[in-house]
């Protein structure tokens, strides 16, 4: 690439006999590129304005953003066209050139390439190789399921991954809390033309509360990623301003982006910060507030939204929140008992290698303690193993991970 003196023109210069030239004797365009000769070889020159700089695909999200409905159009033609001249030509590596709307061959790839890492990467600017609209859309907003079904067909990435099927729903540990999700959520998302067709009205929010360390954000997690919806967040202990009217901005430009991004989930952290009981003391604005907020809430279901709200401190919120067409459904998230410890933890080891094990023991020792202390031992436990040079968890590896969190050596787990 050259550069003017002046900076306002650019020459985009190409080898004759290298991979981006071959490609781009064959584009559309190949028109108005010009040829010379120097030193005993050829080139191929194309003048630009420094506004249509060529840009290294991947480089695209660092040096423009993330890129917006336009955009995926543009690339997606772009590289399908490149990959139609070209089979061979590595996606990772291509030059994309504006004026031109084209990819340019770089060079072939070498090996398989892993195109949903390539298209994450473009789309979010994110390395995860799993891609689904929702996912994309809770990243990228500015881009819609269509545009991303168009972009992946045309990196040849056919498949979506699909919500879970309600069926297949679990959260270990919470066999009610599971059942509610089940019922209320996943079930009338995986049918939603049978619900409208009988005008089910669907929650506005769903409150969970309970002491700190339950499993809240654990079990909005669990549903956030069955549902693979775009999702948006907020933790309103950290958003509360100051400033009169900042935090209602805040949330404002949440719901705004959530209505956008519909169907769409959004999970307002600490909501006792914002909506606290209003007394003969409150100031103006701050019940201007809680009134901004409590109409936001009543419009998500119309809007395609699902609030999914935590609080530590349920006897804090103003009684309007935990009215009906508001947070339809409050849900209490206590500490576990045996049972629920026992099933968590079962879910827990599901997915590591471990010998067989009697869990009563762990379980009456965590029964009552927040749930993320059954998650800690069994991570512990996997560590210690790991450290022991062994492959599979045993009872003697959960036994010091309870020593560790400081129980009772005598309830430890034993081996069956």
């Amino acid at each position: 690439m050259l550069q003017e003196q002046a900076g306002d023109a650019l020459m985009l210069v190409l080898a004759a006999g290298k991979p981006a030239a071959e490609d781009a004797a064959r584009i559309d365009g190949a028109s108005q590129f010009a040829e010379f000769e120097f030193g005993g070889r050829r080139f191929m020159t194309l003048p630009l304005a420094k506004s249509s700089e060529p840009v290294p695909l991947m480089h695209w999200p660092k040096r423009f953003g993330l890129p917006t409905t336009s955009d995926v159009r543009a690339l997606g033609e772009a590289i399908a066209g490149m990959r139609q001249r070209a089979p061979q030509a590595e996606v990772a590596s291509a030059l994309f050139v504006p004026a031109l709307e084209a990819c340019l061959r770089v060079k072939d790839a070498e090996a398989a390439e892993d195109i949903g890492q390539v298209a994450a990467q473009l789309l979010t600017a994110s390395q995860a190789s799993a891609l689904d609209v929702g996912s994309v859309r809770g990243a990228n907003p500015w881009v819609s399921a269509d545009d991303i079904a168009f972009f992946l067909s045309a990196l040849g990435v056919s498949e979506l991954a699909e919500p879970v099927a309600p069926e297949a729903f679990a959260l270990p540990g919470r066999p009610a809390l599971e059942a509610f999700f089940r019922e209320y959520v996943i079930e009338p998302s995986a049918d939603p033309e049978r619900y409208q067709a009988l005008r089910v009205q669907l929650p506005n929010g769903i409150l969970l509360y309970g002491p700190p360390g339950s499993g809240k954000t654990h079990a909005v997690d669990t549903l956030v990623g069955a549902l693979r919806r775009p999702t948006f967040r907020l933790d309103l202990g950290e958003v509360g301003s100051p400033f009169i009217h900042q935090t209602t901005v805040a949330m404002r430009q949440a719901f705004e982006q959530a209505k956008r991004s519909a169907p769409s989930l959004l999970v307002l952290e600490e909501i006792d910060a914002v909506a606290p009981a209003r007394g003969p003391m409150s100031q103006d604005h701050k019940v201007e507030e809680l009134t901004e907020i409590l109409r936001m809430i009543e419009a998500a279901a119309k809007n395609g939204v699902l609030v999914l709200a935590t609080t530590n401190r349920k006897e804090a919120l103003d009684p309007a929140v935990l009215r009906t067409g508001r947070f339809d459904h409050s849900v209490l998230v206590d500490y576990p008992t045996k049972e629920e410890v026992e099933l968590a933890l079962q879910g827990m080891l599901k997915d590591r290698p471990h010998d067989p094990l009697d869990l009563s023991g762990a379980s009456r020792a965590l029964a009552g303690r927040p749930m993320s202390d059954a998650a800690w031992i069994v991570n512990e436990a996997a560590r210690l193993t790991a450290r022991a040079k062994q492959d599979r968890i045993s009872a003697d590896a959960l036994r010091q991970a309870l020593k560790r969190l400081q129980l009772s050596p005598s309830t430890g787990a034993d081996a069956t």
